[in-house]
């Protein structure tokens, strides 16, 4: 049985974070969504790699523990109360814990102009891996094989892109990859695994 998407804690015990979806997409008109993580101590800095989002601003609320993060090259510090804000087209990783004790985060994603499929694909790709985490095809790391990244990366582009290559070489080398991921079963949804409204139909488009 698929669990309930919003509060629900849906957990990737190798990434060693759990988390949960307060508001969606497809409640703000697609201008924005709110979701909580909880990071072991010491543990988040991996994952999820450095990348930028070319049209959103997103807002880390500290709500327990001690954060580090990532923006441009500098490293940032946060505690309870604190705020981490991220502007467009900046790269960086997301707060993770930097103490002995959990980080518990409220992570807020506005897109500026507002942005349905791509805020969608984002916490789509996460309810997707953490559904294969539970399942056992993930790494060490919480991460699913690159074949079925690149069939979630994909989808969230031009959304999402990883910091380093060209955003050219990105879509050619994600697109190839995501072709024989797609041809060789790997999906963007998966029944079981929680489906974000938005998401139903792109199903059909994974060749299903």
């Amino acid at each position: 049985m698929t669990p309930p998407l919003l509060d629900t804690w849906f957990e990737n015990v190798a990434m060693g974070q759990r988390a949960r979806l307060i508001t969606l997409p497809s409640e703000t008109g697609g201008r924005s969504f709110v979701l909580e993580y909880i990071n072991r101590p010491f543990a988040g800095q991996f994952a999820i790699p450095a990348h930028f989002h070319p049209t959103w601003t997103e807002t880390f609320e500290i709500l327990r523990g001690q954060a580090r993060c990532r923006i441009g090259r500098e490293l940032s510090a946060a505690g309870p109360g604190g705020r981490i804000v991220l502007p467009p087209g900046v790269t960086h990783l997301h707060p993770w814990s930097a103490s002995n004790e959990e980080l518990h985060v409220r992570h807020t994603a506005v897109a500026d102009p507002p942005d349905e499929p791509g805020l969608t694909a984002s916490i789509q790709a996460i309810l997707t891996i953490f559904g294969l985490a539970g399942q056992g095809r993930v790494n060490r790391q919480g991460a699913p094989n690159p074949l079925q990244l690149a069939v979630l990366a994909e989808r969230t582009m031009p959304a999402t892109f990883i910091a380093g290559p060209p955003i050219p070489v990105q879509r050619i080398v994600v697109g190839v990859l995501a072709m024989v991921g797609r041809a060789l079963g790997y999906r963007v949804t998966y029944p079981g695994f929680g489906v974000v409204p938005g998401s139903e139909g792109w199903q059909e488009h994974d060749g299903k």
